[in-house]
């Protein structure tokens, strides 16, 4: 998957109704590796530091649609 700014990803679960979206609001480096700042759609006062690797792995994250 590729990763780019404002994509909305979905992260997967077990059960369908704990599934979160959330947009990709910028990258950042942290000691040479690059993470992604995540906001849940539903509130986007919260953000997440994740691992690019994370976002990555097709069993954790989907993508939903892709900026223009």
């Amino acid at each position: 998957m590729d990763i780019f700014i404002n994509n909305i990803i979905e992260k997967l679960s077990d059960r369908d109704f704990e599934r979160k979206r959330f947009m990709i609001k910028r990258l950042k480096t942290i000691d040479k590796n690059i993470h992604a700042v995540i906001v849940d759609l539903d509130d986007e006062k919260s953000e997440m530091l994740v691992a690019l690797s994370i976002l990555q792995d097709k069993s954790k994250f989907k993508l939903i649609k892709e900026s223009k």
